[in-house]
């Protein structure tokens, strides 16, 4: 059973979502640290919620992915 699940994570939609989430997540850590520049605390705390959820999204969408 594990090969097969390791098969599916390297499937094609499995793939393209975590291209995606990398990008994503990437973008909100840049604008994270661009605000902690700037001294805005909430932002600074904002982003990183938002990264939390949205990676919550991104891996449920992959088991999602790999179920079927």
């Amino acid at each position: 059973m594990r090969s097969n699940t390791i098969e599916k994570l390297y499937g094609g939609p499995a793939i393209i979502l975590m291209i995606i989430g990398i990008l994503v997540t990437s973008f909100l850590f840049y604008f994270m640290f661009k605000y902690a520049d700037e001294g805005n605390l909430f932002m600074v705390i904002a982003i990183p919620l938002g990264i939390s959820i949205f990676a919550l999204i991104v891996a449920k969408l992959l088991g999602s992915a790999i179920k079927e």
